[in-house]
Formats: structure tokens, sequence, C-alpha cells
């Protein structure tokens, strides 16, 4: 939480909905209000941008994704009223750009944008620098893996195609004692 509490604006919104829900960068600027349901405690994760390259977003297979409580509290925080499904939950910033015309028009929150944001808070924290994808979506399926949340489970969470992706993280844990039920994702 520490790198989360250095981040600002729609860049601490996306590192947390990587870090504590486990989505993709392309996911977490591509998702809407409409897709979060904090009642319910889950997200619906239906579209991403691509992350290397300028273009629209890409509908994906939907998945459900649990929201834990520290990723509920931010979120309530920050939920526009009143409601606007189509609205981004992490939207670009709407400042000019240095020596363009015209307004900034981005349609979503740029991977530079987050880069250069990560940068300024690794250098205040002193958290040794590293991609916004090992912080957010690798620790997020890392720790859920050494909570004990089951492979199958963490599959679906996380999106991946194939298990063998998911058993990656799972490896990290040791085996548990028979008997021990599986914590809860």
């Amino acid at each position: 939480m520490k790198l989360a509490d250095a981040l600002h604006g729609s860049v601490k919104t996306a590192y947390l909905l990587s870090a504590r829900a486990g989505l993709r960068p392309g996911e977490t600027v591509a998702l809407k209000w409409g897709d979060v349901d904090l009642e319910a405690r889950q997200i619906t994760v239906s579209r991403r941008v691509p992350w290397s390259e300028v273009g629209p977003t890409i509908v994906v297979v939907a998945r459900k994704v649990p929201i834990v409580e520290p990723l509920a509290r931010h979120l309530s925080a920050i939920r526009p009223i009143p409601r606007m499904d189509n609205a981004l939950v992490c939207p670009p910033s709407r400042r000019k750009k240095k020596n363009a015309s015209g307004p900034h028009t981005a349609m979503h929150l740029a991977p530079n944008t987050i880069h250069a944001e990560l940068a300024r808070a690794f250098k205040t924290t002193g958290i040794a620098p590293g991609d916004f994808y090992d912080y957010g979506r690798h620790t997020f399926a890392s720790l859920a893996a050494l909570g004990g949340a089951p492979a199958w489970r963490l599959q679906q969470v996380l999106g991946h195609a194939a298990i063998e992706r998911t058993l990656q993280y799972v490896s990290l844990r040791e085996p548990q004692p028979t008997g021990a039920g599986p914590a809860p994702l």
C-alpha cells in the first residue's frame, strides 16, 4: 500500500485495480463505472485497450472479479454522483500537452502517463523501480496463490486461457496439509 499511497488520481486507481483485483493494464484503463458493482462487490471485465499501441478497445471474454475491502473503499470514494455508467473509472488527464495546440483529448489513460507517475512514486518512496504489470497484476496473483486460492479460481479471476500460466503463481506456495481448506478469493 506504500506505493498506492504515493500515487495520485487515475494512476492510483489503475494500480489498485491491478494489485487488488488482478486486472491487466489495458483492462484497468478501459474499465467503465457500469462494470463496477460495489454492492455485489464484483467487477465485470469485458474490454481492454491494447497496452503497447493506440487503438480502440477490444472486447474480451467477460469475467467476474471480486472487489476486496481496500479497493471497495477507494472506488466508493471516487465514484461519480450521479452514477455515470459510461464514464471511465481511470479517465485520462484533461490537461493540455506541452507544445501542442488544443485540449488534450486522449481516449484512455496512456502508458507513458502511468510510467511517469510510477517513476515519481518510486523515487518518493524509495521502492525499487519496476513495471506496472509486475507491481500490480503479478503481485495480486502471487499473494492470492500464497494465500491459498485454488488454481482454478485464480485462473478465472486472472482470465488466463491456460491453467499452466496460472500454475506459475500457485507453485510459489508450499503444499498445504491435508484437510486444510482453501483460502477465499
